[in-house]
């Protein structure tokens, strides 16, 4: 058996309510990539948006030397002991930990900045509004940054004063309209606005880290399918599939 590879998403999957042990062995060991012939290719908008907020936030922090305004207000909201004024920023890099033999935890975040005191922040931006469907999702962002935190102390050997989620919600509503003027045309260009939240994140301990680091570890080294998840969609769908290949060839 290889290495196996856990990103830090993937290691939040087994925290959602419709988890399925089974699911998650097949995409693991028999991952399509993603130029498959029965891809549907993503909208670019999507992945240009993302690495535009990552771009602006990073620029603004090394240009002024400090986080914009509205930024440091939302986080002082969930974060009063912590001053925002005088962070910089740190550049993320892709982080790889060998938690078990044959097992390997990696990670690249978003954000980080670093206090005077040398303490670091964690963030993770989301283009999203924070509806109900995002907040069944919680978990797995609160596992995926409590494992860059993880991997920040392990490996850089350094203290986590914090970790949020960033919202950024489109400003669409009729009232936003009418009261910014967001939807107009400047030089034949539509202009967009961004409302900012900011989800503070508790830091979990490394042992709860590595528990659930353990619990992937024995679903995936296992050299057969766990048994699927009670009225698991997924499995379905997978059995109905195979069936109807299986009926076409025989």
């Amino acid at each position: 058996m290889g290495i196996i590879r856990i990103t830090a998403r993937e290691l939040g999957q087994v925290l959602l309510d419709d988890f399925c042990e089974r699911c998650f062995w097949f995409r693991k060991k028999f991952p399509l990539s993603q130029k498959h012939p029965f891809s549907s290719p993503l909208p670019g908008i999507v992945s240009q948006a993302d690495a535009y907020i990552k771009r602006v936030m990073s620029t603004h922090l090394q240009q002024t030397g400090s986080l914009p305004s509205w930024l440091i207000s939302e986080l002082g909201i969930s974060f009063s002991n912590l001053d925002f004024h005088r962070v910089q920023p740190i550049t993320p890099e892709r982080w790889e930990k060998d938690i078990a033999k044959g097992f390997c935890l990696v990670g690249e975040p978003d954000a980080i900045w670093e206090f005077p005191d040398r303490r670091w922040f964690i963030a993770d931006y989301k283009m999203a509004s924070l509806s109900q469907a995002q907040e069944r999702l919680l978990p797995l962002y609160q596992t995926q940054l409590n494992a860059y935190a993880y991997l920040a102390e392990q490996l850089q050997k350094r203290h986590i004063a914090g970790l949020a989620l960033v919202y950024f919600e489109p400003e669409s509503s009729d009232q936003a309209l009418a009261d910014h003027d967001l939807f107009r045309r400047t030089q034949g260009q539509l202009i967009l606005g961004f409302r900012c939240t900011v989800v503070p994140v508790e830091v979990k301990t490394a042992d709860w880290l590595e528990t659930l680091c353990g619990r992937v570890f024995e679903i995936l080294s296992s050299p057969n399918p766990p048994k699927g998840r009670q009225g698991c969609q997924g499995c379905q769908a997978m059995a109905e599939w195979l069936t109807k290949i299986q009926s076409h060839f025989l």
